[in-house]
């Protein structure tokens, strides 16, 4: 990073040994000016760092100090004069000076200190504010994908509710991108230079709940061996994402409609109330009425939380923007792996994307597109990458066990599990096959690794079924370790592990 540094001084003879000194730096360019009206005529370039002199002619120092911080508040000035006055140090720091240098023996050294602290400062802000405007450009409403008219719904009612400060309630299925939705409101609106604080009620034991929200003070219980500050102190400023609300127990809720209703919280073991401001958000994908006409969510804190409600579109109800969002995980992946760049999605792929019904909405659908870029075998991706089987986005156990249709091997029977008694262990009865071994070349023996369970009494343990899976698996894949690992749904390192373990390798 290039900085920009004006040296104001009517010494000629110092002002150039302080730009000598300054401009060894890399980086580094210095203007030098010899009166504050020449500092003034300048200040267009937008300096990075002022080094100002006190005693000048003209404009004096305090004078030009002033009238820079009117026009350019943000800019550091730091004060050098051979008078070590203490009013004129006060009187200087008072009206915005950074840091004040007294000229001497050691001037020089300091200076360098304080240059460098002043420049890293400016370093450090220009780098945050870069990312800051990357996470809002990449989190703001232009960001959601989706063109569909259930999306356009959604998009009106996200730049309403950046008209207020109202508590907004996001509805929706699982994977439908409900904390999206979250950051695109808090980042489009007049927070967005504040926290965006998640809280998710479904992963936090509930004995751990108050304390998480609210905090907690030094010794309140066993553990507490320092004071820890809450969600509500952390979000001050900005926004509180509370995602999963529907899972909050009712004694807590009770506490967090208080919080809501006062503005204020009270850390556990605590007894001073504390103020907070922070927008409250909240997500579920629970039907909250049902759970109000049942008695497991309060009425009061829904009318609260519920103040302006957004409900997000299945996946499945939002038409061309399926192939858009396909598209957009696709070329985001290839983009953080460069390794599969070439990799798109075949016509037949996109047909059967189009027709899955997406239960796991949007997360799902990331998810199988990823998957299909790591197994498939070519640049195109085909329908057999996707391992899309009816509404499951992998097969069931049972469906692993046998060919896939796209291999071109035929089914045989699905076997039939029993369910075990209370008072039995869980068992899988199986008949033990007579025909050939699943890692024999004939094809005959894919009937007798699962055959129909209710002819026999004989019973197979868990690590047999296992290895007939590893085995079965492995052959029909055409000793592809890779699409093998991904058919059982195991890990690859596993699947080599098994392998190995089983002999066949």
């Amino acid at each position: 990073m290039n900085f920009r540094i004006f040296v104001v001084d009517d010494d000629r003879h110092y002002a150039r040994l302080l730009s000598y000194r300054i401009e060894k730096r890399p980086g580094h360019h210095v203007r030098v000016c010899h009166s504050g009206e020449e500092a003034l005529q300048h200040l267009d370039e937008e300096p990075h760092l002022v080094l100002l002199d006190i005693m000048m002619p003209g404009i004096g120092g305090i004078e030009a100090l002033r009238r820079i911080k009117e026009r350019r508040p943000n800019t550091p000035v730091v004060m050098v004069s051979a008078q070590g006055i203490v009013e004129t140090a006060v009187e200087a720091m008072k009206i915005g000076a950074y840091d004040y240098i007294t000229k001497g023996q050691d001037d020089l050294i300091k200076l360098d200190s304080v240059v460098h602290n002043v420049l890293e400062k400016e370093r450090l802000e220009a780098e945050v504010d870069a990312l800051r405007q990357q996470v809002q450009q990449r989190y703001s409403v232009t960001g959601l994908i989706g063109d569909s008219d259930a999306m356009q719904q959604t998009y009106r009612l996200v730049d309403k509710a950046l008209r207020g400060d109202l508590t907004v309630a996001i509805l929706g299925e699982s994977g439908t991108g409900k904390e999206l939705v979250a950051k695109a409101i808090h980042f489009s609106s007049p927070r967005k230079r504040g926290p965006f604080v998640v809280v998710n009620c479904a992963a936090i034991p509930r004995d751990l709940m108050e304390s998480e929200f609210f905090g907690h003070e030094k010794g309140s219980f066993t553990g507490a061996h320092v004071r820890k500050i809450g969600k509500f102190e952390q979000a001050d400023g900005g926004t509180l994402f509370l995602d999963e609300i529907g899972e909050l127990d009712l004694d807590l809720q009770a506490k967090l409609l208080r919080a809501l209703q006062n503005r204020e919280i009270t850390r556990v073991g605590g007894n001073e109330s504390i103020s907070f401001n922070a927008r409250v958000i909240s997500a579920t994908n629970k039907e909250v009425l049902e759970m109000i006409r049942a008695g497991t969510f309060r009425e009061d804190l829904y009318y609260r939380l519920f103040q302006y409600p957004i409900p997000l579109p299945p996946l499945r109800e939002r038409g061309t923007d399926l192939l858009l969002l396909a598209e957009h995980f696709l070329r985001t992946y290839v983009a953080e792996h460069p390794e599969f760049k070439g990799k798109h999605l075949s016509t037949a792929a996109k047909q059967v994307i189009q027709a899955h019904p997406w239960p796991g909405n949007v997360r799902e659908l990331k998810s199988v597109i990823e998957r299909a870029i790591l197994i498939s075998d070519h640049d195109d991706i085909q329908p057999a990458d996707l391992m899309l089987i009816g509404n499951e986005v992998i097969a069931p156990w049972a469906q692993r066990m046998t060919p896939l249709s796209d291999l071109g091997v035929p089914e045989p029977p699905v076997a039939t599990v029993y369910a075990p008694r209370a008072t039995d262990v869980a068992e899988v009865v199986v008949s033990r096959p007579t025909a050939p071994s699943p890692l024999d070349d004939d094809e005959e023996g894919d009937d007798d690794v699962l055959l129909d369970i209710e002819r026999s009494g004989v019973i197979l343990s868990l690590e047999e079924m296992k290895q007939q899976a590893v085995e079965r698996a492995y052959r029909l894949c055409d000793g592809n370790v890779d699409r093998a690992a991904a058919e059982l749904g195991i890990g690859r390192a596993t699947m080599y592990r098994m392998l190995k373990k089983y002999g066949m390798m």
